[in-house]
């Protein structure tokens, strides 16, 4: 059935349910799907959809009848009944075993429902998209941790995806960056030598001093609220590194009389394209991209795209966009600037229609400001950009929708877009622009400021965890060659810290320890490798798999039963998740998929089984887990391993 493609026999079996009841009872199978659930407890069945919030107390027993009766013998492994207003669902494991034994030895494995032709969708995600001036830390890899496995979910679910980097090379701290590099006259490989440092990390010595520097100037004159002390401690701090490039800069900036002044100038040329500003920029940013994509590539991290803003300025996207919204009812004044009015916008638009005040969630109580769309100086402010870029995206992917990863705290200027494409009349374009926010990351005991040259950089953190991560693996492998450890090592790593960084919930601020993430036992990325291990190894024992022998009322068992429907599940929870865009969905049903498997490897031996009915049966299961882990896995980014 289209929209579920692939799903297998208990995802088809619920598919046919649902399109009866739709028959029936006007249900749609949409619907259904959505809200149909695993029981909560084994006598009420293996499903439950609340029917009695559409059908009356009194037509419910006629309406399963007729649901039954439409069903007839297409689907003879299923069962209906309803118990406190709920419509319940039995498999019949005996009857499901047999099918699944019988796909299986046709190559069936599990994987995500996709959906069908009529139905894909072309869609951007936008994500990462960090400033270029210090490498990536651990706020940069929540979010393209987060950003990654939607696209690989999407893609899986058979949508076109396009994976965009922004590169933001406009602003006020790649200025601060820009005047550090005019000063030094130098190359970022050069500096990078000089600091034996990876270019990326040496880069941001040089942007985390210039600014120390600057607002030292403008805290020593009062224009900021700084401690001069910290400043002149963090200043001497960072001088270590090299003393004679720290001079050439510090002496520099303090020799200016106004740095903001500056700032705005190199701004402002750089954003009209003058030289040598633009070739500086280029060549810098252009360098810190490649050590970002060094640091994302450890990660499993690729990009269709890397789209700079400052060429949705110099193509003339920018200025067209902003002559548009200057002809728009809602421009007006704010503070002596250009400004769009968007409180406007949402009284005007959006509440008066009820689908834009479903899609375009206002918040309550809260007064959304003009959005200033140009300084007095002409140049323009980084929303401004972005809603040119959203426009940008839409079109040059011939985009259905696109999701923007991005930080909570950017809530309002991404409301504020979303309301300014309206403004222009784009109102497909602000519907189908999804903001995917998330919370920050933090690290025990650790403040993080960039400006400061205070973080722990991405590539840090990898490190670390593959360290641990190879004492553990030498410590359950001491006959280990330590390359192949290494590797190994490696992929754990990985594996620990992107599915630490997604399995809460994008929502849940995360205080990120090594020492828990990396623990094979429960509830981490290495914990699904190791199940994943576990189950690959018990392959590789029994051999080839004799699909004829299999008998499938060795499923009687109630764990081997309960296995059998939890692996048969999962490619709807998967395809939902993705429709829903909640990973945290997908990586809690491994969790639990693994807690049943490790449960029953424990009490039921496959290799030791004397009867070769339930023997092979057995294997099928544990084929069926290790393919449902492998998609799982593949999906949120978390390597698979055949030892650990």
């Amino acid at each position: 059935m289209v929209g579920y493609l692939g799903g297998g026999p208990l995802v088809e079996g619920l598919l046919k349910v649902g399109s009866c009841l739709e028959a029936r009872a006007g249900v749609s199978v949409e619907l259904f799907l959505k809200l149909v659930e695993r029981a909560p407890r084994e006598e009420y069945g293996d499903f439950g959809f609340p029917l009695l919030r559409f059908v009356r107390a009194d037509s419910i027993e006629g309406v399963v009848g007729s649901v039954a009766s439409c069903l007839g013998g297409s689907v003879d492994y299923l069962s209906l009944d309803v118990v406190k207003g709920f419509l319940n669902i039995r498999f019949n494991e005996v009857k499901l075993g047999g099918v699944v034994i019988d796909l299986t030895a046709n190559g069936w494995a599990p994987g995500i429902a996709r959906v069908g032709d009529g139905e894909v969708k072309t869609i951007v995600v936008e994500h990462t998209s960090a400033n270029p001036v210090h490498p990536l830390h651990m706020g940069h890899a929540r979010n393209s941790s987060l950003g990654d496995t939607l696209a690989r979910m999407l893609k899986a679910r058979g949508h076109r995806v396009v994976r965009r980097f922004y590169v933001n090379d406009m602003g006020r701290q790649v200025a601060v960056l820009t005047l550090g590099f005019k000063i030094l006259g130098l190359t970022p490989q050069y500096v990078a030598s000089r600091l034996k440092a990876k270019i990326d990390h040496a880069v941001g010595w040089v942007y985390a001093l210039t600014h120390t520097t600057i607002d030292l100037v403008l805290a020593r004159k009062g224009a900021i609220e700084e401690n001069v002390e910290s400043l002149a401690s963090t200043i001497a701090r960072l001088r270590e590194k090299d003393v004679e490039l720290a001079d050439m800069i510090i002496e520099n900036v303090m020799k200016l009389e106004d740095p903001e002044a500056e700032l705005s100038r190199i701004m402002s040329r750089y954003e009209a394209g003058l030289e040598p500003e633009r070739s500086i920029v280029r060549s810098v940013a252009g360098k810190v991209i490649e050590g970002f994509k060094e640091t994302l590539e450890k990660l499993g991290v690729e990009f269709d795209y890397w789209d700079w803003e400052s060429d949705v300025v110099w193509s003339g996207l920018l200025s067209s966009t902003l002559e548009k919204l200057k002809g728009s009812r809602y421009i007006v004044k704010h503070k002596d600037a250009l400004a769009l009015d968007v409180a406007r916008v949402a009284k005007e638009v959006v509440e008066p229609s009820g689908e834009l005040s479903q899609t375009i969630r206002l918040p309550r109580g809260f007064e959304i400001p003009p959005m200033i769309l140009a300084r007095s100086d002409g140049t323009t402010l980084y929303w401004t950009r972005d809603i040119a870029y959203s426009l940008y995206k839409f079109e040059s992917s011939k985009a259905d929708m696109v999701v923007n990863v991005i930080a909570g705290e950017q809530r309002l200027p991404q409301l504020q877009i979303r309301l300014a494409l309206l403004a222009l009349g784009r109102v497909r374009e602000a519907v189908n622009m999804i903001h995917y926010d998330y919370e920050m990351v933090r690290l025990p005991g650790r403040v993080m400021r960039g400006r400061r040259g205070e973080y722990v950089s991405l590539d840090e953190i990898v490190e670390d965890a593959e360290a641990r991560a190879l004492q553990e693996v030498l410590k359950r492998n001491p006959g280990l060659g330590v390359e192949e450890a290494r590797i190994i090592a490696g992929k754990v790593a990985v594996g620990a810290i992107r599915f630490s960084l997604v399995q809460p919930g994008a929502l849940k601020p995360i205080v990120f320890d090594v020492e828990k993430v990396l623990n094979f036992e429960e509830n981490t990325g290495p914990y699904l490798q190791y199940t994943y291990a576990r189950a690959h190894n018990i392959l590789e024992k029994h051999g080839p798999i004799d699909f004829s022998l299999a008998d499938p009322r060795a499923y009687g068992d109630s764990l081997r039963r309960a296995l059998l429907i939890q692996t048969l599940t999962y490619p709807l929870v998967a395809a939902k998740a993705a429709d829903e865009l909640r990973p945290e969905d997908l990586a809690s049903y491994l969790l639990k998929l693994a807690d049943t498997f490790n449960r029953w490897y424990q009490r039921d031996s496959v290799i030791h089984e004397q009867d070769m009915g339930a023997r092979e049966a057995k294997a099928i299961l544990v084929k069926l887990v290790r393919d449902v882990l492998s998609s799982g896995l593949g999906v949120l980014g978390v390597p698979v391993l055949e030892r650990m």
